[in-house]
């Protein structure tokens, strides 16, 4: 297998976070961290690919970071709102750079509020038959 050149891993990598927005699945996806070289290679591309999801981007430099550590990202949503909760966060100074935890909320998937019977499976695992000599004993229904 040939390997990924960096572009094209990293606007891949954008292409699906923002599948994943725009399909309700997360409120906010950061792209994989970028060097300032790597965000200036992938921007307009990046860009293209969010807009055309219908989301809305933000570039975040971490300028609070060390200039020989940091590294940068593209945030991806679909509500300025979601862009402006992350930026609010980071005002009071966390950094997902140090900790993901204070942008849980943001970053976590959006799961629809169902019961748990609505997620269970009724029917048998298996398929019944003369021919199946699979052994059912340990089939459930889930």
């Amino acid at each position: 297998m040939k390997p990924c050149d960096k572009r094209s891993f990293v606007l891949g990598m954008i292409t699906a976070f923002s599948e994943c927005v725009a399909g309700g699945c997360k409120r906010l996806a950061l792209s994989p961290p970028l060097t300032l070289q790597d965000y200036e290679m992938v921007r307009d591309e990046a860009e293209e690919i969010i807009e055309k999801h219908g989301l809305i981007h933000f570039h975040e430099q971490n300028l609070d970071q060390p200039e020989e550590k940091r590294c940068e990202w593209i945030l991806i949503a679909r509500r300025e709102e979601t862009i402006s909760k992350y930026r609010a966060l980071r005002d009071k100074g966390f950094s997902p750079v140090d900790s993901l935890e204070p942008f849980y909320e943001l970053l976590a998937m959006i799961l629809p509020r169902r019961s748990i019977q609505d997620t269970m499976h009724s029917g048998p695992v298996f398929r019944t038959g003369r021919n199946d000599k699979r052994d059912k004993s340990h089939s459930h229904n889930c």
